[in-house]
């Protein structure tokens, strides 16, 4: 059943942004950030619960643990995929239940992986899982325009 609730989940190291401001990211804020997403989901109905832990463990308890809470997931691991330390195969594994059940999942990135290359994107075995990457915080903006597109044709 399709209730419009979003879950959106913000890894170590979003508390402070203030790196990314000097990356042409005038006044990034997490807190900016989740008014951007409040906004956005609230033009197209959608009920949004937006999160930051630094805590790798209590994001992927988040996840599990609020599968059939939420219709949809938006994941930005930040610092988690910076580390070497980062458990992927327990990050694809909560993906893919998430996606099994038919649940979309998109990974939100502030800045382009794909230059920086001190990034790797979190990986999952379905066609419900997405990427946006190097747009700052209409990253989330686009990410949550795809969810409702998806969660609408369902």
């Amino acid at each position: 059943m399709n209730n419009g609730k979003l879950l959106i989940i913000n890894g170590p190291g979003l508390s402070d942004l203030s790196d990314h401001n000097e990356v042409a990211n005038d006044d990034l804020s997490l807190f900016g950030i989740e008014q951007k997403c409040i906004e956005t989901s609230g033009e197209f109905g959608l009920e949004v619960d937006f999160r930051q832990n630094d805590d790798e463990s209590e994001l992927l308890r988040a996840l599990v643990d609020d599968i059939s809470n939420f219709d949809a997931f938006i994941i930005n691991p930040a610092g988690l995929s910076k580390s070497s330390f980062i458990d992927y195969d327990a990050f694809s594994a909560a993906i893919n239940k998430i996606t099994n059940q038919g649940k979309p999942v998109i990974e939100v990135r502030i800045e382009n992986i794909f230059i920086q290359r001190t990034s790797t994107p979190l990986t999952g075995n379905d066609s419900g899982v997405g990427l946006v990457s190097g747009l700052g915080k209409y990253g989330y903006v686009l990410a949550i325009n795809s969810i409702n597109k998806k969660l609408s044709n369902n």
